[in-house]
């Protein structure tokens, strides 16, 4: 597929290169008014937000245990991405090598790239800033706390068009605190993602049931693709074929996998069963008694069928998250505003959590796990040379196994 063909085939791609595109234009416009750190982040110092910070450190004891918790967070999170790692090439990956996705993904505005996880642009949009603006907040507010200066605050752009919000103290007093009181700066932000995460977790069920409880959306059928079928049996008797879609049987639509399965097993022998494919052919058959299959009371029609949606919106229900797939809202505001939300909120939390636990990882140099892990060696090493040189270490054994997850276990296993 060519780039343009890329773009032009799907809506949600052509708004984001759109949008980009105005960000890129807009950063070009006022380029004087930016500052450009490593050629490929350019930033904009304000003070917005300083003053709220201000009075949120007030609460000194409150947010000492905060930052604790973020510092146990970080450790933990570490751990846990490293067990998961181990489970998943254990578990799924050298069983099925063939079969198995990448341990890691990017999420992107963008659908239509192999490994990466699409997310509509809007949502995309303002769910990564909401999540940097937080945990950027986060780590102004412990610094304060310590009584260390934030000079500056504002916003940016990685690569131009990559949102960023970030805050600035003054290094000479970070240096000067006590290296657990750093971590709990530097810890803050990634826990706060962390959390946002769960408690968005929370506000997706109450919504969803809310939304399904009060019949606010539509649900659209599952159709059955037959992938094969045995030979001299009632469905081959009957006339049906390898690659039939089945859109109905005896009439029925399933509007999800439990009802199609609840059905598919009541089936008994010498039942007479119509299934209507989506040309609106119907077979007719009569199921028997099949000695394989040790209930005696299950009928048997000797086709091999895979379950999936007609139609279903990526928006909602990744992970079995919020709503359903197939979960469509019905025609009005309430309906369609609370959808909206719904989905909304199961992209924050997805990327908050994805955020945080990226953030506590030491990668690539970039994140607060590469200056923890710093701070962590400085409670091992008292020379800073060999302090250094243990955290470089780390990074880039974290950096070669992150770039690893990305890579499909198909390649090398």
């Amino acid at each position: 597929m060519s780039l343009a063909s890329f773009f032009y085939a799907n809506e949600n791609n052509i708004i984001a290169l759109v949008i980009i595109g105005i960000i890129l234009a807009f950063v070009i416009i006022n380029r004087k008014k930016f500052d450009v750190e490593g050629k490929v982040v350019f930033i904009y110092r304000t003070k917005i937000g300083l003053n709220i910070m201000k009075r949120f450190s007030a609460y000194k004891r409150f947010f000492n245990i905060y930052g604790i918790l973020g510092v146990v967070a970080g450790l933990g999170s570490v751990i846990l991405f490293l067990y998961l790692i181990i489970w998943y090439y254990l578990k799924i990956a050298l069983i099925s090598p063939s079969k198995a996705l990448p341990a890691a993904s990017f999420v992107l505005p963008f659908t239509g790239i192999p490994y990466v996880i699409g997310v509509p642009v809007f949502y995309w949009l303002i769910a990564l800033i909401v999540v940097v603006v937080f945990h950027e907040a986060s780590h102004g507010i412990i610094a304060l706390s310590k009584k260390v200066k934030v000079k500056h605050s504002g916003f940016g752009f990685f690569l131009g068009f990559l949102p960023l919000a970030f805050v600035e103290p003054d290094e000479k007093q970070f240096e000067k605190i006590k290296t657990f009181d750093r971590l709990k700066v530097l810890a803050a932000g990634s826990f706060t993602n962390l959390l946002m995460g769960l408690i968005f977790l929370v506000l997706i069920v109450g919504i969803s049931n809310y939304i399904i409880a009060g019949g606010l959306v539509s649900y659209a059928p599952i159709y059955m693709n037959i992938v094969g079928v045995q030979t001299g049996s009632p469905a081959n008797l009957s006339g049906l074929t390898a690659g039939t879609t089945i859109t109905k049987i005896n009439n029925i639509s399933f509007l999800n996998s439990g009802q199609f399965d609840s059905f598919m097993l009541a089936i008994k022998p010498n039942q007479t069963l119509s299934l209507t494919s989506s040309n609106g052919n119907v077979y007719d058959m009569v199921s028997i008694y099949n000695s394989s299959i040790k209930n005696t009371y299950h009928g048997y029609i000797g086709v091999y069928a895979q379950a999936y949606y007609s139609s279903y919106q990526q928006t909602f229900g990744l992970l079995g998250l919020g709503l359903p797939p197939n979960a469509f809202p019905i025609n009005n505001p309430a309906s369609q505003s609370l959808v909206w939300i719904d989905g909304l909120l199961v992209w924050i939390s997805i990327i908050a959590l994805g955020l945080a636990i990226a953030n506590f990882l030491p990668i690539f140099y970039i994140t607060d796990g590469c200056k923890m892990f710093y701070e962590f060696m400085g409670l091992i090493f008292k020379d800073k040379k060999r302090q250094l040189k243990a955290t470089n270490a780390i990074i880039i054994a974290f950096s070669a196994l992150f770039i690893f997850l990305l890579i499909p276990p198909s390649l090398f296993l």
